[in-house]
């Protein structure tokens, strides 16, 4: 199971990552941007639980609690981006959308910031995967808006990728490959 998860990842992240190009060839929020990041969004909430799986030994309930965060911010998000898809208006209108807004922007990246620091700590992903799993946290600073949705994939591709095809540093025990099927 915890493979397929991580197959959902390295899917979601291309999902993610299919945002820049729409962005650029239909502009940004156009309904195939919109509708890339509705699909990622699911799969990051519900896939980024393999992300504490692979290392909850390592991570405990701290990593347990973060991975939720980042479920949640992604399913938050999957919910604005479809109240944009629905009202064509991309803005927080009400307190509760930006209450919403607020949550979602903690638990995504916050929670990715908390559990690269715990991967990187735990030593059971590669390097660079956990490298990757923080890059988007610096797009935010590029000021071209559609460039933050790939670096957002990239985060879940490459870590993805590793859970997928069983790519850990360290085994976990009881299972040749270091994850159960």
């Amino acid at each position: 199971m915890i493979r397929w998860l991580g197959f959902g990842c390295l899917l979601a992240g291309v999902v993610r990552m299919g945002m820049t190009p729409t962005s650029l060839i239909w502009g940004f929020n156009s309904f195939p941007e919109l509708l890339c990041g509705l699909i990622a969004c699911l799969l990051m909430a519900v896939c980024s639980l393999a992300f504490y799986l692979v290392q909850a030994r390592e991570t405990g309930a701290f990593g347990f609690a973060t991975a939720v965060a980042i479920m949640i911010g992604n399913a938050l998000t999957a919910c604005a981006v479809w109240s944009i898809m629905a009202r064509g208006e991309p803005e927080a209108t009400t307190a509760i959308e930006g209450v919403t807004q607020a949550v979602m922007s903690v638990g995504v990246l916050g929670g990715a910031l908390v559990l690269s620091i715990l991967s990187w700590r735990a030593k059971v992903l590669p390097r660079w995967a956990v490298v990757c799993m923080v890059s988007m946290l610096p797009a935010m600073a590029i000021p071209l808006d559609y460039t933050f949705a790939f670096f957002w994939g990239l985060g879940y591709v490459v870590p993805g990728y590793c859970i997928w095809k069983g790519r850990m540093l360290r085994r976990t025990a009881g299972t040749a490959s270091g994850i159960s099927a």
